[in-house]
C-alpha cells in the first residue's frame, strides 16, 4: 500500500465514522477499514484456526469462501507471516471480549470493522452487509459494544519473526483477553488514542 493510497484510507474510514457513526459529544480515536482475513484464535489451550464463532452472531450470507486456507504449522508467534490471517484473539476462557469480537470478524470475513472513541469500543458493520438501509435508517450497525472503561489499552506493537516485523492494532481488555489485528496503518491509527 502507497503511503498516498494509506491516507486515502484514513481518511475516508474517519471521515465515515465520524458522519455516520459518532453520537454527539463522542470523537472518533480511530476506526479500521475492513481487514479481510481469518480469525487465529488462542482460547486457553486450544488454538482455533480458522477461528468460527462460538457466540450470536448476525444473519449475514456472504457466499462461498474463496479464500485460500491458512497455512498449517504456522506457529502463533508467526501468524503475521501467513497473509491469510488478519486477526489474532488470545482469551483464557470463550466468553471473553476478544472471542466475541473475533467471532464478528470471522462471520464477516473481515468486514466488519473495530472502532474505538472517546466513549466505547465496538465492531461496526455497514449496515448494506444486512439489507439496503432505508431512508433515515444508520448506514452502520452496531455489536459487541463496550464502554472505553473495558479497554486497558490500545498498542501498535511490532510481531512476528520476519525482517521487518509486522506492526499491529493491540487492544487489551480488561477481562484480561486480547485482539489484535494486521492493519497497515497501525501505527497512525493507534497513535490518535492517548496514553493509559
Amino acid at each position: 500500500m502507497t503511503d498516498r493510497v494509506a491516507h486515502e484510507d484514513y481518511e475516508i474510514v474517519h471521515d465515515e465514522l465520524t458522519r455516520f457513526w459518532l453520537r454527539p459529544g463522542e470523537r472518533l480515536w480511530f476506526g479500521c477499514a475492513p481487514l479481510r482475513g481469518y480469525v487465529r484464535a488462542r482460547i486457553g489451550a486450544e488454538t482455533r484456526l480458522p477461528h468460527e464463532p462460538l457466540g450470536a452472531i448476525p444473519p449475514l450470507d456472504l457466499g462461498a469462501s474463496r479464500w485460500p486456507l491458512p497455512a498449517e504449522g504456522v506457529l502463533e508467534q508467526e501468524w503475521t507471516d501467513d497473509p491469510t490471517v488478519a486477526f489474532l484473539a488470545l482469551a483464557q476462557r470463550p466468553d471473553q471480549h476478544a472471542v466475541s469480537f473475533g467471532d464478528h470478524f470471522a462471520h464477516s470475513r473481515g468486514e466488519a470493522r473495530l472502532a474505538v472513541t472517546t466513549h466505547r469500543v465496538a465492531v461496526v458493520y455497514t449496515t448494506k452487509l444486512f439489507h439496503l438501509p432505508a431512508p433515515g435508517e444508520p448506514l452502520f450497525t452496531t455489536f459487541c459494544e463496550l464502554d472505553a472503561g473495558r479497554v486497558r489499552g490500545c498498542t501498535a506493537p511490532y510481531v512476528g519473526r520476519s525482517i521487518p516485523p509486522v506492526r499491529v492494532i493491540r487492544v487489551d481488555f480488561a477481562d484480561g483477553s486480547a485482539l489484535l489485528l494486521r492493519d497497515p496503518l497501525a501505527a497512525r491509527r493507534v497513535g490518535r488514542v492517548p496514553a493509559a
